[in-house]
């Protein structure tokens, strides 16, 4: 196995691939960019609302759709689209102490992994009442349950390959950023009809928004008090993406599908998100490396939305249809209600 994944990884970063997708590369990188420096300049941002970069790079990207056809750009747009996500997604566990993890009790702990736990299973049943398959409703409760458009790409790594896996995994990104950015300006307002404490609103801001840059928007509006309870929470979550998409990927491999739809093979770029998270909580990784890679991880992971952006037709997008608007829908009540009540339950219980 070990021998496989080496000779991959060869074959992918080998000189002639690299020169051969190299102009795909660079457009996406150049829509990245682009996208970053709207947010660095605030021109993305209209009263208390900021679209966020990677949904920027998924409509330029989409708006430049009819260039995947080109041949000079389809190999950097696949190297983009899967193997620059991954390292991404790898680097992206760099943000995680588990010191920071522990520090705010057995409370957010509980409220992460049933959020994450939940959510998942949720999707994978009700997706069949929608007429959807039990992959979407994977990809979807991930994107919900976890950390929105960073697991819903990760989890679409591991889950069989089809027709629509690029169409499916574009709404995944913009619906959840979308009904992410409507819980950070609605979940605040419920503070006091809630009845929470700042700790437990905290917590409900964390267990029960998609993203992380909504989360820490909602939190931001509460207070300090409020933002740092609910990025501990949300953090948590985060750290529940190496087991979650794991366990996607072995429930898929032992599904039926046939040898080379399912993809078998461990997620090696998971296991390098865990290393990375491991390395981070014994203080091996200075604070300004560790932001550092976390300016390269988001950077990755919006180019390769690009990429996805590119590849994916508008048109083909809109005829998904009302059925996932709908689950994703049902979902975000799902894991608010759900997050919501074990607080209520806990009250008391745990700290």
């Amino acid at each position: 196995m070990a021998s496989n994944v080496a000779v991959e990884v060869a074959r992918l970063w080998a000189p002639d691939n690299l020169r051969k997708s190299a102009p795909g590369i660079l457009l996406c990188c150049a829509i990245a960019a682009i996208a970053f420096v709207a947010n660095a300049n605030g021109w993305m941002k209209f009263g208390r609302v900021m679209i966020p970069p990677l949904i920027v790079t998924l409509v330029i990207g989409m708006c430049l759709q009819p260039l995947s056809a080109k041949a000079v750009l389809k190999p950097g747009l696949e190297f983009a689209g899967r193997t620059l996500l991954r390292i991404g997604v790898a680097l992206y566990g760099a943000q995680l102490t588990l010191g920071q993890l522990v520090d705010g009790g057995a409370l957010p702990v509980v409220i992460a992994i049933a959020a994450v736990g939940c959510t998942i299973v949720f999707g994978a049943v009700v997706a069949r009442a929608f007429g959807l398959t039990r992959d979407f409703g994977f990809l979807t409760g991930c994107a919900t349950g976890v950390c929105g458009a960073a697991a819903a790409m990760a989890t679409s790594a591991v889950l069989p390959r089809h027709a629509n896996s690029d169409r499916d995994l574009a709404f995944a990104v913009m619906g959840v950023n979308f009904i992410s950015t409507i819980t950070m300006v609605i979940y605040p307002t419920l503070h006091t009809a809630l009845g929470y404490s700042n700790f437990e609103m905290g917590v409900f801001l964390g267990g029960a928004i998609h993203d992380v840059a909504q989360v820490a928007g909602a939190g931001e509006t509460l207070g300090k008090d409020v933002l740092a309870v609910a990025l501990i929470t949300k953090l948590l979550r985060v750290a529940c993406l190496l087991p979650a998409v794991t366990v996607i990927a072995w429930w898929v491999a032992r599904g039926g599908e046939k040898a080379g739809d399912a993809r078998p093979a461990p997620p090696v770029f998971l296991f390098g998100f865990l290393l990375l998270a491991l390395v981070n909580s014994v203080g091996l990784v200075p604070p300004e490396v560790r932001v550092a890679l976390a300016q390269v991880s988001s950077f990755l992971i919006i180019t390769a939305i690009a990429a996805l952006g590119i590849k994916t037709s508008l048109l083909a997008l809109v005829r998904i249809g009302m059925g996932p608007v709908m689950l994703l829908i049902v979902q975000t009540i799902f894991i608010g209600l759900l997050v919501a009540g074990l607080i209520y339950g806990l009250q008391g219980v745990i700290a």
